[in-house]
């Protein structure tokens, strides 16, 4: 009975390790570190998706549009400075030229980016295949075997082929108990008495969970990064009108978008040459059940960090202000406002008389430079 459930769950690690083995091939292909076949060309999934002609029709559209909204913007500005004169008709009109040529030069700045990304992913990739290891799948299977059989090892073992039979060898025929055999013959290719069963079914899931949803959440992305790419243009076109706050809005998204990938092929890589450690870590005087427990432990907690890696880059290099300078090249900015506050002051405020109206006052600019200064945090 017993050699029934070994069995039963080897056979159902192994179809778990298979759809490890798929989602593997989709996690390379979604973040850009292999190339697929597209009209006869090898491109990244990013790069194929960028340079697919309805998405490109979308964005000159798009582009189109922007135009034209950058144009209602510039008007808004101009009738706003009527009424406040912050800034002169020649920066207003400024900016909105600068709107629209900034549209052609990040179109630009984005595919030769996207291009970079794609070749630095595959770099990075190519640092983890030390010593030419093994997949993920071979890795895990490797981790909960506990002795190989015979001077076998992982090389001869294919998991998309593998049998129980091969992996377990025959049952001693003499040993049988009604219709269920007591014992094991030792002639296949591990020894079925020291194998990880409970860490193997565990880790697998887990491992196969945390793939799913880190996968997911790259195929997301890819519909995010078309998104942001065909409006881009829309995000430019508000210069004139806030100084490019939407625009470092957009930009900042985007980047985290991007750094998400590096992220997720850092954890799975690192995670997949970690676990053969902590498999056989071992602590002394502790028995075999609470050292299985200590290597599922381990095991889980690397497993975790697969879908923690995308989160963690993001926070790390895309955040608020954390890839553009911090705090510092915040208050750098804030402060070139206040002083244009200040140039708008010294270039229209009259002497205070009970005649002017409010907003012509010095009183009027005061209260506007301590708002401002209230706004940006003190």
């Amino acid at each position: 009975m017993v050699i029934f459930f070994q069995e039963l769950i080897l056979l159902v690690f192994l179809w778990v390790l298979r759809v490890i083995d798929g989602f593997m091939g989709l996690f390379s292909v979604l973040t850009g570190v292999k190339s697929i076949q597209y009209r006869g060309q090898e491109l990244n999934i990013v790069e194929m998706l960028f340079g697919d002609s309805i998405v490109g029709r979308i964005f000159w559209c798009m582009f189109i549009l922007a135009i034209g909204l950058s144009c209602v913007f510039a008007i808004v500005s101009l009738a706003k400075n009527m009424i406040s004169a912050r800034h002169s008709i020649s920066s207003i009109l400024g900016k909105f030229f600068l709107a629209v040529l900034g549209m052609l030069v990040m179109l630009l700045i984005v595919i030769l980016g996207i291009s970079i990304v794609g070749t630095l992913l595959q770099v990075l990739s190519n640092i983890f295949e030390i010593d030419m290891t093994v997949n993920l799948s071979e890795t895990i299977f490797n981790a909960c075997v506990g002795d190989w059989l015979s001077g076998y090892s992982i090389a001869e073992v294919d998991i998309q082929t593998i049998t129980v039979r091969q992996l377990f060898g025959e049952y001693d025929q003499s040993q049988v108990f009604g219709d269920f055999p007591m014992a094991w013959k030792y002639n296949g290719m591990i020894n079925p008495d020291t194998f990880l069963y409970f860490p193997a079914l565990i880790v697998a899931g887990v491992v196969g969970g945390s793939l799913v949803l880190a996968t997911v959440r790259l195929s997301k992305r890819i519909y995010e990064l078309a998104f942001m790419y065909v409006t881009m243009p829309l995000f430019m076109s508000t210069l004139p009108l806030d100084d490019g706050a939407r625009f470092r809005s957009w930009s900042e998204t985007f980047i985290s978008k991007i750094i998400i990938a590096y992220g997720t092929v850092i954890a799975v890589n690192l995670f997949a040459l970690i676990l053969p450690i902590a498999s056989r870590m071992q602590i002394d005087g502790f028995s075999n059940a609470t050292n299985q427990l200590f290597q599922i432990v381990m095991m889980l907690g690397g497993t975790m960090v697969i879908p923690a890696g995308q989160a963690l880059f993001s926070k790390l290099f895309a955040s608020d202000n954390a890839f553009v300078g911090g705090k510092a090249g915040l208050a750098m900015i804030q402060s070139l406002r206040v002083e244009n506050h200040k140039n708008s002051y010294r270039r229209y405020a009259r002497p205070a008389t009970g005649d002017l109206p409010y907003y012509e006052s010095r009183r009027y600019v005061g209260d506007e430079l301590e708002r401002e200064h209230e706004g940006l945090g003190g």
